[in-house]
């Protein structure tokens, strides 16, 4: 990155007075003083889930040079297998800047920059990634479409089902290799609980598959002979594969972007706030942090074009309170709506007849399609969990319609955005998911219970909306009446991508956004 010749400290503050109506800097973002003002003379990108790789990826293959920015550590793969800690023994690095762990049974641990932040709104939990690979680090790799006419039900009739079919989830297919579980696997003891699953469906006259995951099955067919520490073949996969078997964007699109010499990725970058100055030119407000999240440096980034991917929560979090506290005036009036947790529901089928196994093999790789459900059209899915005992139980994490929309809105007294939602908004998916799970267990036993852990609270692994397509933005995230400022995430996606869990939809409408931005707005 180079500094603009005849650029200094004091200069720059006081465009920044101007572009905030008089605003001091130390009153802005940050809250103090500012160390340095970088000056870039191309995009900044902040977040490396699945939009921002895809958009540093698609950027850099046409000759233009990104910067982007990442609040979280890098996850490299180490060669002593170590680099994530376990589900069943989490360490530090499965929170972000917490006391305890988010996932599965609660754990405390020490402050630390980990892979998994939970977002409190009101009514529900998200679980949120970090770290460079963006949500992909904790993703379970399943890969499911929504059927068309659900698709064209959430989605703008611009965005057409039969073009992202034929064209963008291929493209993203052919970055991502995607592949159903090998029977050689599946038929192995530490997939019983997999088998167990689809026994249950079928007696209960529902329809079974094997869903695409973006793993590397190989890999996970190689623990199983001693040749990695046993995590996925033994349900153990949120906090990532030390294999390297989980197909994450930072071992795909971004060293892809990296590798073309055009790309600068900043780990430990967290964004502050973002604004914009009257000639159109974008800022971010960035604090450098160590790895217990104390700041040791306050930096202002500036960039001729702005390409927000930190995904839901954050993305939405930034535009809302640049709005509120007129950083970034006429942001559209639907910012903020159309947040989702994609209908997304998890229960657990428990007291099963069957020895489902203490170990139940990972990651997913089997789904029941239950589309003419009478309550709501759904997918259930088997996730396999790394228990460590015999619990003669499955976990039923699914995917269905929502009812209604939250949104994130400006609290003036709290002076931070809340996330507004009810459980009402998802009560017909609630609904739909008991009702598959009433149908297993009185064709094959068990009943539904209470997850393990005691959590009351809804939690959600699939934050969506926030600036939803058709309202705050067009169909390829040129957010209305600011050119040059792009949301290319899950913030674009109207609460749900139905039926389905949203990785590879939001990487398609990723891939479909890039081609034509890079076209008409890079050329």
């Amino acid at each position: 990155m180079r500094r603009r010749p005849g650029v200094n400290r004091r200069t720059f503050l006081a465009v920044g007075s101007v572009a905030t109506g008089g605003v001091a800097l130390s009153q802005w973002g940050c809250g103090g003083p500012t160390d340095r003002v970088i000056e870039l003379d191309h995009p900044l990108i902040i977040g490396t889930g699945f939009g921002g790789s895809i958009s540093a990826h698609r950027l850099t293959e046409a000759g233009h040079r990104v910067t982007v920015l990442e609040r979280g550590r890098r996850w490299d793969i180490s060669p002593t297998h170590d680099t994530f800690c376990s589900l069943r023994d989490p360490d530090r690095r499965a929170a972000w800047l917490s006391s305890r762990t988010h996932i599965g049974l609660r754990s405390p641990v020490d402050r630390y920059i980990g892979m998994i932040e939970e977002f409190r709104g009101v009514n529900i939990d998200v679980a949120i990634g970090a770290g460079v690979g963006g949500g992909s680090l904790a993703y379970a790799g399943m890969m499911v479409k929504p059927p068309q006419d659900l698709f064209e039900r959430i989605f703008p009739a611009a965005l057409s089902y039969a073009e992202m079919d034929a064209t963008w989830y291929p493209r993203m297919q052919s970055v991502m290799p995607m592949r159903t579980v090998p029977d050689s696997l599946f038929e192995h003891d530490n997939y019983t609980a997999s088998r167990i699953f689809v026994d249950h469906a079928m007696r209960a006259g529902l329809t079974p598959e094997r869903n695409l995951s973006a793993i590397d099955w190989d890999l996970i067919e190689a623990e199983l002979r001693g040749e990695f520490p046993e995590e996925g073949s033994v349900g153990d996969y949120i906090y990532g594969l030390n294999s390297g078997a989980k197909g994450s964007t930072d071992r795909s699109y971004l060293r892809l972007a990296e590798e073309s010499g055009l790309c600068e990725v900043l780990p430990q970058h967290q964004v502050a706030a973002v604004g914009m100055y009257p000639d159109g030119s974008f800022r971010a407000d960035v604090e450098i942090i160590d790895e217990v999240g104390m700041v040791m440096e306050r930096v202002v980034f500036h960039a001729p074009k702005l390409i927000l991917s930190a995904g839901s929560i954050h993305s939405t979090r930034l535009l809302v309170e640049a709005k509120a506290r007129g950083w970034m005036p006429d942001l559209p009036a639907a910012l903020g709506t159309g947040w989702g947790n994609n209908g997304q529901h998890i229960h657990m089928r428990g007291g099963l007849d069957e020895d489902v196994g203490v170990v139940q093999g990972g990651p997913p790789c089997v789904v029941i399609r239950d589309l003419s459900n009478p309550i709501s059209p759904i997918t259930v899915e088997h996730g396999a969990a790394a228990f460590g005992y015999d619990c003669h139980c499955l976990i039923n994490p699914s995917s269905a319609m929502i009812s209604g929309t939250g949104q994130m809105v400006w609290d003036a007294t709290e002076m931070a955005v809340r996330l507004e939602w009810t459980t009402e908004m998802n009560s017909a998916a609630d609904m739909a998911a008991l009702d598959v799970g009433a149908r297993l267990t009185t064709a094959a036993g068990g009943e539904v219970q209470v997850l393990p852990g005691g959590r009351t609270r809804p939690q959600t692994f699939h934050p969506l909306g926030g600036v939803p397509m058709g309202a705050a933005a067009d169909t390829f995230g040129r957010v209305n009446g600011h050119e040059g400022l792009y949301v290319i995430d899950g913030a674009l996606i109207p609460g749900c991508t139905p039926t389905s869990n949203p990785a590879w939809t939001i990487g398609a409408i990723a891939e479909r956004a890039l081609d034509t931005i890079v076209r008409e707005d890079f050329a």
